[in-house]
């Protein structure tokens, strides 16, 4: 009989929905899926902010989506010479 192979278990995913409320209507801006995520939602009333964050993945692959984050102007996101992101 031969060994039975064990099987590497399977990396979570994660859905993002983010809707634009106004009024009675709800419009979704933005759908989406992957292995990682950080969102954050904010307010500023009176001068104060409140704001909420959640994030949930690899971590390397949350350090990646903050540098594409901070970097959101730019065209295309760097990518150090000779790495890859993970898949």
């Amino acid at each position: 009989m031969a060994p039975s192979r064990k099987r590497a278990p399977r990396r979570p995913r994660y859905r993002v929905v983010a809707y634009e409320l106004s009024g009675e209507r709800a419009t979704v801006i933005m759908d989406a899926t992957g292995a990682g995520f950080i969102a954050a939602i904010g307010t500023i009333a009176e001068g104060r902010m409140r704001a909420e964050v959640g994030s949930a993945g690899p971590t390397q692959l949350q350090a990646h989506i903050a540098l594409l984050i901070a970097n959101e102007d730019k065209q295309a996101y760097p990518q150090p010479a000779g790495r890859r992101l993970p898949r």
